[in-house]
């Protein structure tokens, strides 16, 4: 599949030491943590010569496949290096689980440092000392090997039974960024146990799908987060810590005054999530009468886009295909309210809202008639390493905001039963191929092998953050 990933952040290129000074000046356990750089989390009233924990984004741990789940280990894996999407997740106050799950907090002298106040309720269950497990036991949740330089720091232990699917991800994000080793291997058999619980389509271990796996993870963490809370209203606890999920600021373009507007702007920011607050976009179909030239439109909001792909095509020019017009005539008229009767129209599909993290999913798996199933196409499809969206609406906020590049998640196979999924990563200016539990470096050069008829592999789905979202202490502030 090639599923691809835009998203807001400074440049992925800045030095782990300066992203380690920055967050020294947040004055937080969790620091300053800029999408895409190389954010480490440090205390800011830290004592000289205490221990620092290495960033995140150094951590470049393989999955374990043991039951067909490379579809998720791919999305995992780009998930974690979304920047903005991982640092809300280790950050957001999850009472679900918090007896067994530490909220994030600084390293400590254990000789020198007094004791840490830990917000309540949560409690923390840090590992005192470095220790490692045999990877691979059964039904060992925190089961890992490791190699390379240690931080000092302490791993979280993930917890065998966790309530959700948002506390399963989260506590797998929190043992990788706590992690003393910056490689190695994790199981997250956990995560996946937890998954085929809840959704019986993931429980057959044979090939899934990719796309359907992140759309049912987003969704599924945007039920889970309202859940809780629904549930803290209702116990009286609303205003309880600080509410991370509408930390970013997102406008919501003006309506042209000649537009009639079935509006659906997006998720109202009370109800906003941090899935929301990151990946959602909204359409709108703008439908022109032909006859009295009356414009309505419809908006309709989207986690991601999927686009048709064509051969020897780019990703630009499918975008430009996706918004291009079609005209509605003979069988498929438009009723248009003003002329009260069926007219000829033009219909087109533009960009209302941009997402901070725009994902894009290129159908490759389409349905044959002739052969009553579905085939791959292994068309090539060239993308960028920045991406500026054009196919927007004229008065559109933020209209020449760039994204940057940092995942690919790409099948290898012949068809959507069958195969093997990927992710290529970039993460402290460096390309890196995930494939399970191997973990190898790439060449910039060598990424379009990826583009699709080839025998590497044809990408399906895109992430790209767009620059200017930094993370200061426990606010998510957004920059133009």
């Amino acid at each position: 599949m090639a599923k691809t990933i835009w998203r807001f952040g400074t440049q992925a290129a800045q030095s782990s030491q300066q992203s380690q000074q920055k967050g020294a000046n947040g004055g937080t356990g969790s620091g300053t943590i800029g999408a895409g750089s190389n954010g480490a989390a440090s205390n800011g009233g830290t004592p000289a010569g205490s221990l620092v924990v290495p960033s995140a984004d150094s951590k470049k741990f393989g999955f374990e496949n043991f039951a067909n789940n490379c579809y998720a280990n791919s999305v995992v894996q780009a998930l974690y290096f979304c920047s903005p999407f991982r640092d809300l997740m280790l950050q957001a106050l999850d009472e679900s689980v918090s007896q067994e799950v530490p909220q994030p907090l600084p390293p400590q002298n254990a000789a020198n440092s007094p004791p840490t106040k830990t917000p309540p309720p949560t409690s923390s269950r840090w590992k005192p000392e470095r220790k490692h497990s045999t990877a691979g036991l059964p039904g060992n949740a925190t089961s890992s090997t490791s190699t390379g330089q240690t931080g000092g720091s302490t791993l979280a232990e993930i917890p065998t039974s966790p309530p959700s699917l948002f506390s399963a991800l989260r506590s797998l994000f929190f043992h990788i960024s706590t992690h003393p080793a910056d490689k190695g291997t994790v199981s997250p058999r956990i995560f996946i146990d937890k998954l085929k619980d809840l959704n019986e389509m993931f429980r057959p271990t044979m090939h899934q799908d990719a796309h359907e796996f992140l759309n049912y993870l987003l969704n599924q963490i945007v039920e889970e987060v309202q859940e809780q809370k629904r549930q803290a209203l209702a116990n009286g606890n609303a205003g309880n810590g600080e509410d991370l999920t509408g930390s970013v600021t997102t406008g919501s373009s003006k309506t042209p005054p000649t537009l009639t507007t079935l509006s659906n702007s997006g998720t109202p920011p009370a109800e906003a999530t941090l899935v929301h607050k990151l990946f959602e976009g909204v359409l709108t179909s703008e439908t022109r009468c032909l006859t009295c030239e009356t414009v309505s439109s419809r908006d309709e909001s989207f986690l991601d886009l999927s686009i048709d792909i064509e051969q020897n095509s780019s990703v630009t020019a499918c975008l430009r295909q996706f918004s291009a017009s079609e005209m509605l005539c003979q069988k498929n008229k438009f009723f248009c309210d003003s002329c009260c009767d069926l007219q000829e129209a033009e219909k087109r599909m533009k960009i209302k809202k941009l997402p901070n993290v725009l994902a894009l999913h290129l159908k490759r798996f389409k349905y044959q008639e002739d052969v009553q199933r579905y085939i791959k196409l292994a068309y090539r499809v060239a993308f960028p390493f920045e991406l500026r969206l054009f196919n927007t609406v004229d008065d559109i906020e933020n209209a020449d905001r760039l994204y940057h590049l940092f995942g690919i998640v790409v099948h290898i196979g012949n068809g959507p039963h069958q195969g093997h999924y990927v992710s290529i990563i970039k993460t402290m200016a460096t390309w890196f191929v995930f494939d399970d539990t191997t973990v190898s470096p790439i060449a910039e050069s060598d990424i379009h092998k990826y583009f699709g008829e080839s025998n590497s592999g044809s990408a399906y789905q895109y992430p790209f953050p767009t620059p200017g979202i930094a993370f200061r202490g426990r606010r998510l502030l957004g920059s133009k």
